[in-house]
């Protein structure tokens, strides 16, 4: 198992009690926003209802299709996100946890869809904002709520149709 960077190791409590404290609001995810040195680390939480519709294992083959078309977007983090260009950012590597949707046995309730991406940038120094496509890709997405750690520090925010660029 790779050692996770300061910075995350230092923002995942944070991004936890985050976790605890919205109870599973549809409509709002939750983005972690990590910077340590060249690398970029999203760590992005949805309800399962607002990626597919329905919040447990799929029933037939048109609820299979949508998880495979979530997924697939999912896969893609080009879809969702926009690190600042001039940083140069290249996803490196993805990893989604999504027991409801992967067919899951013993998972009941509401499920989420927890999703982290990390990127290098070959020109750190540039890397000041982030846009998010999420809401217009999965529309059940209303806004994200924005946790942010990097050299700069730590701030929070909101991402939303209106507002989709998170700055620091």
């Amino acid at each position: 198992m790779k050692k996770l960077p300061l910075i995350l190791a230092a923002l995942l409590p944070a991004l936890a009690f985050a976790h605890n404290d919205h109870a599973h609001n549809h409509g709002v995810g939750q983005l972690g926003i990590v910077v340590e040195g060249d690398q970029l680390t999203l760590l992005l939480e949805l309800p399962q209802h607002d990626v597919v519709g329905f919040e447990r294992a799929p029933r037939n083959a048109r609820e299979q299709l949508t998880v495979q078309a979530a997924l697939e977007k999912l896969k893609t983090p080009a879809k969702l996100f926009t690190p600042t260009a001039a940083a140069q950012c290249v996803a490196s590597e993805q990893k989604i946890d999504a027991p409801l949707l992967e067919g899951a046995k013993g998972h009941h309730g509401h499920g989420d869809v927890e999703v982290r991406y990390v990127y290098r940038c070959a020109q750190p120094a540039a890397l000041t904002n982030l846009k998010s496509t999420v809401s217009a890709e999965f529309p059940r997405v209303r806004s994200l709520n924005v946790s942010f750690a990097g050299p700069k520090g730590q701030k929070a925010g909101k991402l939303d149709a209106k507002n989709p660029v998170f700055a620091w």
